[in-house]
């Protein structure tokens, strides 16, 4: 085990490299006072140099530097983009409480209430006549059996009129409202 100041000597480098290889990923740490393995770091500047073979390990302190830079703006890029999205969602909350605009889930899971109940009053309406009127005639019963099948089949081909949409509505974007 060896003090910053016996491993900067041993690798004759500053210890102010010592202290630059230490912000690198994989570097290995020191265990207190007088703690760095002269081995460790001998197989971390091997696997830096196999890694880096066009350039040397001191040439990564001047990279540090760019890559401090580059991983500011990445992270400006990723606040920004978050307080994107929050204008995004807050916008989409605003429309929905508004009643201008309301999520998919919402109208579909309505829809199938409506035509889940629509469709059981059609089933039992059959039934409810019978008992109300006995002696029906079995003309009424035909017709009466045919335009719930009727209406059954209207329904199910029922498709949304697309062309009042635009291509962008179709769409579906990244910065929608994520559901919850």
């Amino acid at each position: 085990m060896a003090t910053q100041r016996e491993v900067a000597a041993y690798f004759n480098v500053n210890e102010r490299t010592i202290r630059n290889w230490q912000k690198i990923p994989g570097f290995p740490a020191s265990k207190g006072r007088s703690g760095y393995c002269y081995q460790s770091i001998s197989r971390w500047l091997v696997a830096c140099s196999s890694l880096n073979r066009d350039g040397s390990i001191t040439s990564t302190t001047s990279d540090l530097g760019s890559d401090e830079k580059a991983l500011e703006i990445a992270e400006k890029k990723i606040k920004i983009r978050k307080g994107e999205m929050d204008i995004a969602h807050k916008e989409f909350d605003l429309e929905v409480k508004e009643k201008r605009f309301a999520p998919i889930e919402l109208i579909t899971r309505t829809l199938e209430l409506v035509s889940v109940a629509m469709a059981s009053n059609l089933e039992a309406l059959l039934p409810r006549l019978k008992m109300a009127w006995p002696d029906m005639p079995p003309e009424a019963i035909e017709v009466i059996q045919k335009i719930i099948a009727v209406s059954k089949n209207e329904v199910a081909h029922i498709e949304p009129d697309l062309s009042s949409y635009e291509a962008s509505d179709l769409v579906s974007s990244e910065e929608g409202a994520e559901s919850t």
